[in-house]
């Protein structure tokens, strides 16, 4: 029957797909301008790399530009140039439109090779010998529900936050180890230049086996905020998936 036929394919297809990315290279979570930027440089160095989405849509706050005009702003356009987005110059800024920067971040991560799984959101950590190693997720119906269904779990070498402004994975390690960034994890004040420099600065290792890219950079060490300009974050991403790809190229990764 059609029906079935049908339901037989997704599921088995899925589960393939599944069973294939429980064991990894990079974890990835969340899906903004960062996260998958650093997915398509990982996955482009044939680096095995996951990304997991708590949302149904990828994209994070591309979609909505600012205060939902969709279009979005970054200083200098060689990463654009490379994911193939139009971009109108005015003044000093280089303007994209927001649907198509999206997209096409998620479409040249996919097919540079990397996984992305939506409407699975990370819940904690897996730690072992003061190193993270993996996360534990669940299907983000089931979250939202506060249903209570144990998860499962996905290793990796190495994990990224790229979840924004919250850094949700660096706060799952600090709900247990209260002195890990005592003065907690929030963004400052609005400050454009500042931000877009620190935003790239700043990615890196905060733990070990734990990197932070994008706003989780900024929320993890109280810099400026800075609105709807995303350049910072393509070259967060980037400049993660390089420092992770030259640990795995060393011989001691």
């Amino acid at each position: 029957m059609i029906e079935t036929d049908i339901s037989r394919a997704i599921i088995e297809e899925y589960n393939e797909r599944l069973l294939g990315n429980l064991e990894n290279d990079v974890v990835i979570v969340g899906a903004g301008p960062a996260g998958l930027a650093a997915a398509y440089y990982l996955a482009k160095a044939a680096i095995k790399t996951v990304v997991l989405e708590k949302r149904l849509s990828i994209g994070g706050g591309i979609w909505g530009g600012a205060a939902g005009y969709n279009v979005i702003v970054v200083q200098d356009k060689d990463v654009l140039d490379e994911f193939g987005i139009t971009a109108k110059k005015q003044k000093d800024l280089y303007l994209a439109d927001a649907i198509e920067f999206a997209a096409a971040l998620a479409y040249k991560a996919k097919k540079a090779g990397a996984e992305i799984f939506n409407l699975t959101e990370a819940e904690d950590v897996i730690l072992k010998k003061e190193s993270v190693e993996g996360v534990v997720v669940n299907n983000s119906a089931i979250t939202t529900a506060g249903l209570h269904v144990d998860p499962f779990c996905i290793s990796s070498k190495y994990v990224i936050d790229a979840t924004g402004h919250a850094a949700e994975v660096v706060n799952m390690l600090k709900k247990r180890k209260p002195k890990l960034y005592p003065n907690g994890t929030q963004e400052s004040f609005m400050d454009v230049e500042k931000g877009e420099l620190g935003v790239v600065e700043r990615a890196g290792e905060v733990y070990p086996g734990l990197y932070v890219a994008g706003m989780s950079v900024c929320a993890v060490f109280g810099l400026p905020r800075m609105g709807p300009i995303f350049g910072g974050m393509l070259k967060s991403g980037k400049k993660v998936a390089d420092l992770i790809n030259e640990k795995m190229q060393s011989p001691n990764p």
